[in-house]
């Protein structure tokens, strides 16, 4: 039987680390508190190994949370980091965000059950990308691609407090960079209208361009010749439309946009095909033969009859291993299987479940299972897009 996981909890108001300790006395992972950033450091240097996540607070006396959870990080890079803060709107929570010293963050006050589901899902989503049989085909990757200097340059500006003109300049430096920006910001979800690189930025957001900046970069990368259903432009043209498709439905269901740290979530979540089709290049010409022969035919089905593994599980290791957000890699993951992510993301991965299957549809697509009823049960979506899902399915 596997030791339980140890959490530690980062509050300087010791009425939040009371309430802690009652939601999670009987969780069954081992919880320690500290209320200060300081004492949390001090603790997780007696003994680094047995921790598997901090959850920490932002806004405390001496040491914040940012820096508190951006020394864990560079010291400890392995134990998850979350926020739980009540400061979600200030610039430095999406600053570390956008840095990686956290994975992902819960606003207080908190429901004791959405903070559990949150701490399940992280832990299932680590347990996940460490399966034997994924490993294996890692593995079988001689060098995993690494980002380019122009990523870890914008990175470094954002980290630095840089003026957001001086980061566009450098990203003016690099055309598939701008080109990519702009065709985010001038789809169907922005709609920004613009020609203009630095309105664009300014116009989606930090933590959207540094998504797409990533996402340019990764396709970068990853670049290879085409093959049949596996090509670079057409799995770029495909996120972006689903991107837009699902900030639609969204703003259409709760009346307001995506939050920032989603805005971006279906620009990467196929990023596993890329990876296949540069490293995998004789499994991807059987698939699509076989595909070619018979529509009927999942590709998905062929990705783990031939790896043992899918282009989601490759691309959601890669995500996380790249220290992107934690809604980016869960997207990816469970972007074909949605209701087994975690219930505080279940209803945005169902909706880009449903906004993939409906730009495939539109694009041609006739291998298409049918949309499960679960999953549409997930989530309040209008009318009009409900009649062209029972659509695609007649």
């Amino acid at each position: 039987m596997s030791s339980p996981r140890q959490i530690l909890f980062v509050d300087d108001e010791r009425s939040v680390l009371r309430s802690l300790r009652r939601v999670f006395i009987h969780s069954g992972y081992k919880i320690y508190f500290a209320d200060t950033g300081e004492l949390g450091l001090k603790i997780l240097a007696v003994d680094p190994e047995r921790f598997d996540m901090v959850v920490s607070d932002m806004r405390m006396p001496g040491m914040d949370g940012y820096t508190f959870l951006a020394e864990v990080k560079r010291l400890y890079p392995r134990i998850i980091r979350l926020i739980l803060s009540g400061y979600v709107e200030e610039s430095y929570v999406y600053k570390a965000l956008i840095e990686g010293a956290a994975k992902t963050y819960l606003a207080k006050p908190w429901e004791a059950r959405e903070l559990l589901d949150l701490v399940d899902g992280l832990f299932q989503v680590e347990d996940t990308l460490n399966d034997l049989k994924l490993l294996e085909v890692i593995n079988t990757i001689d060098h995993l691609p690494t980002l380019p200097e122009i990523y870890h340059q914008v990175m470094e500006m954002i980290g630095a407090d840089a003026d957001f003109g001086k980061i566009v300049e450098i990203l003016e430096q690099d055309p598939a960079i701008t080109a990519k920006v702009l065709q985010v910001a001038n789809s169907a979800f922005f709609k920004s209208g613009t020609a203009s690189l630095k309105r664009a930025a300014v116009f989606i957001g930090m933590m959207t361009l540094k998504d797409i900046v990533a996402g340019s970069a990764v396709f970068h990368v990853l670049d290879a010749p085409a093959q049949g259903l596996y090509s670079p432009v057409v799995i770029w043209e495909h996120a972006v439309a689903c991107n837009a498709l699902v900030g639609e439905m969204y703003e259409m269901i709760h009346d307001e946009k995506l939050p920032e740290d989603l805005a971006s979530v279906g620009l990467l979540h196929n990023i596993g095909l890329l990876v296949l089709l540069k490293f995998f290049p004789e499994q991807v010409k059987k698939i699509n033969d076989l595909c070619s022969h018979d529509q009927t035919i999942d590709p998905l089905a062929c990705e783990r009859e031939l790896l043992g593994v899918d282009h989601a599980r490759i691309g959601a290791y890669l995500l996380d291993w790249w220290n992107m957000p934690y809604p980016l890699v869960e997207a990816a993951l469970y972007h074909h299987e949605p209701l087994a992510a975690a219930p505080g993301n279940r209803e945005i991965v169902c909706l880009l479940h449903v906004a993939d299957h409906l730009v495939r549809a539109r694009e041609g697509d006739f291998s298409l299972p049918p949309l499960a009823p679960e999953i549409l049960a997930q989530v309040e979506l209008p009318e009009r897009f409900r009649q062209e899902c029972r659509l695609t399915t007649n």
